[in-house]
Formats: structure tokens, C-alpha cells, sequence
């Protein structure tokens, strides 16, 4: 189970660059560090295979999976699972904030014509 050199410090050079992208996600305020979390762990992730090929074949030995792509494709999707569950909870959340701030708006401006009414109404 030998990988080139050329695909190894490609791929130890696109995991690391991956993760410094992350990392300045986070420091410039693009990203939060709780949506970031997966992300970092991936690419922590990619590094450590990278760097460690044989940990690839060590959890296809592991998952009991006979071809090393299948697990880290069956790695991959989990991962990808994982993602796209935190951003419905996330999407669910932010929905129902939004539900509530637009409910509060509407109970303001009710309020707020209400007030205008009154003030024409004393003012004829």
C-alpha cells in the first residue's frame, strides 16, 4: 500500500492549506467557530490521512471494509452527514428566531399606528 510522493505532498499541501482557509474563516469573523468545529476536525482529519496513509487501511481494517477507498468513502459520507445535520439545526434555529423577530416587528407596528391614530384623532 504505497502512495506516490507526488500525490503525498500534494495531498499534505492541500490539507494544510485547507485548514489555514478555515482557520482564517474563523479569525476574519466569516465563519463561527461552533458552524467551524467540523470543518476543522475534517481537515485535521485530511492531514492525519495525508501525512498517515496507513491510518486509512487501519480503519478499513477496523470497519472490516476489504477495499481502503470504500472506507474512506463510507468516512466521508458520516462526515458529510454530520455537516448537513448541524446546518438543519442551525437553519431550523435561525428560522424560528426569525419567525419571532418578524411577529414582534408587526406587533410594533401595530403599536406604533395605533399611536398615530390616537395623536390625529386628538389633534382634530
Amino acid at each position: 500500500m504505497n502512495m506516490s510522493s507526488t500525490l503525498r505532498t500534494t495531498l499534505i499541501i492541500g490539507s494544510i492549506l485547507f485548514f489555514v482557509f478555515i482557520i482564517n474563516m474563523v479569525r476574519t469573523k466569516k465563519l463561527e467557530l461552533k458552524y467551524a468545529l467540523i470543518w476543522i476536525l475534517t481537515s485535521l482529519s485530511f492531514i492525519i490521512m495525508s501525512i498517515f496513509p496507513e491510518t486509512v487501511f487501519m480503519v478499513a481494517r477496523l470497519l472490516e471494509v476489504e477495499v481502503a477507498a470504500n472506507a474512506l468513502f463510507l468516512c466521508i459520507i458520516f462526515l458529510l452527514l454530520l455537516m448537513v445535520f448541524a446546518l438543519t439545526v442551525a437553519v431550523s434555529r435561525h428560522a424560528d428566531r426569525i419567525k419571532k423577530l418578524v411577529q414582534e416587528l408587526a406587533l410594533l407596528k401595530a403599536e406604533l399606528e395605533d399611536k398615530d391614530k390616537a395623536s390625529e384623532n386628538k389633534d382634530h
